[in-house]
């Protein structure tokens, strides 16, 4: 059955849909908040930045999750790599444009680490600890100066670093291809926030 093209047509439109599940939107209807600001994004960093740690935890945790489902799922009923890999920037482009909350969505980074630790585990641990050792430095240098969050900035860096990583680790072009991918769509996503919104303040 796993082997059936209609079949994993299901599985990627079935991971777009669980990515459109955000679950910062959830958690702010949990603690009974009205919802997120205009341009701020309801993943781990904008839920703590508006609502705490007692909404960004179990924002990262359930988006984190589903990122790992994902693959698990995947792996365990016997699908190629090919989809499952598909089917994972799927879900990534489900959570960061939702079709359930009008299309917008986090950035996708906890969903990505969630897709990473399981796909690519040793590279994504070497790339947390350099992304870590990122985020202190621009705290304390180009944080000073910038408005963007510590956390954010040592994402991203990993998320460069990742498929370099990757590469030197698997010598496979599908999961090179795959780190690249998480690459492109949540780069995609905080240009259009920066170039579409730039002049619109953040509701508080």
């Amino acid at each position: 059955m796993v082997e059936n093209i209609y079949f994993k047509l299901f599985y990627i439109i079935s991971s777009y849909l669980l990515g459109s599940v955000v679950f910062g939107y959830i958690v702010a209807k949990m603690f009974k908040k009205q919802g997120f600001g205009f341009v701020d994004r309801p993943g781990t960093a904008g839920a703590a930045r508006q609502y705490g740690l007692k909404a960004a935890i179990p924002t990262f945790l359930f988006d984190c999750g589903k990122g790992v489902l994902v693959p698990l799922v995947g792996r365990l009923i016997g699908l190629d790599m090919i989809t499952i890999v598909i089917a994972c920037l799927a879900l990534l482009i489900g959570h960061n444009w939702p079709i359930f909350f009008r299309f917008r969505g986090g950035g996708g980074i906890a969903s990505a680490l969630g897709m990473a630790v399981y796909i690519v585990t040793i590279p994504l641990l070497i790339t947390l600890a350099a992304a870590l050792a990122v985020s202190f430095i621009y705290k304390y240098t180009l944080g000073k100066k910038h408005k963007v969050n510590k956390i954010v900035a040592g994402s991203i860096f990993g998320i460069v670093l990742l498929p370099v990583l990757t590469y030197f680790f698997h010598k496979s072009l599908i999961l090179v291809l795959f780190t690249i991918g998480i690459f492109v769509i949540i780069a995609v996503k905080g240009l259009l926030l920066h170039f579409l919104y730039r002049n619109v303040p953040t509701a508080n």
